[in-house]
């Protein structure tokens, strides 16, 4: 590593420097890199490595800065799960139980993850007001509006658990109890709240998520609202990966 870490000082010193051009710009370039996931992964550990090493690998200044600007600027992250069930508050059958625990599998290996799902006026059991009874301490913090054939202004509630910020969204007709039969104009009114709540929430908290992982029919929305533009070129850099639990 002390060789690699020599080679990259030497290389970002003289070379690269006369050319105006980083280590981080000859990884994004590299057409090697670009065309074999393992070897680029590879290379990030390395990069990983260099920029955390002891002093004793790190005595010239320029590779671990070189490497350090190479492995931060390439993290994912954050990544957004948006969900119309979740965990202890609204599982309904395997949905809710695979977000909760990927959600919590990723924040344990360091990655910033954020969970956002409707609060129901009444959950599964029937009960109302529940996430406050909740010993995550989940809390009101205020107010979205968003605009589908009508303006709905949504609660927002918002807690930590297992170090994945959960956001539950409120509105007592919207959201009555998960999957209620409300007729066809209804549900598509729902979905339609949802997916622009979500990007709403995101837009006044300043998150501009680098994946969002959306689940099922309910959120199928999310995605066609940042592409087709409805939050303007917000959500261009933003990853969709949509999963159909019961296709």
């Amino acid at each position: 590593m002390a060789y690699f870490a020599n080679i990259v000082g030497s290389l970002q010193e003289n070379f690269l420097d006369r050319i105006n051009m980083s280590l981080q710009d000859l990884f994004l370039n590299n057409s090697a890199l670009k065309n074999d996931p393992i070897k680029a992964s590879k290379f990030l550990a390395l990069c990983a490595k260099v920029a955390t090493a002891s002093s004793s690998y790190t005595r010239v200044a320029a590779p671990a800065r070189a490497c350090k600007l190479v492995y931060e600027t390439n993290q994912l992250g954050p990544i957004i799960f948006v969900t119309p069930e979740l965990g202890r508050w609204s599982t309904v059958g395997g949905l809710g139980v695979m977000v909760d625990e990927l959600a919590l599998g990723l924040a344990k290996l360091g990655k910033e993850v954020i969970v956002i799902s409707p609060y129901y006026e009444k959950n599964r059991k029937g009960k109302t007001g529940y996430l406050a009874e909740d010993p995550a301490g989940i809390v009101y913090v205020d107010n979205i509006t968003v605009t589908s054939d009508a303006k709905y202004t949504l609660g927002v509630h918002e807690g930590i658990v297992g170090n994945v910020k959960v956001v539950f969204l409120h509105h007592s007709e919207i959201y009555p109890s998960p999957y209620a039969d409300l007729g066809a104009a209804n549900t598509v009114r729902q979905m339609a709240v949802f997916g622009k709540g979500c990007l709403e929430y995101c837009c006044k908290r300043q998150i501009i998520p680098s994946v969002c992982v959306t689940n099922d029919w309910f959120t199928g929305f999310t995605a066609a609202y940042a592409k087709i533009g409805a939050f303007g070129p917000t959500f261009k850099g933003t990853t969709f990966l949509h999963i159909c639990h019961n296709l």
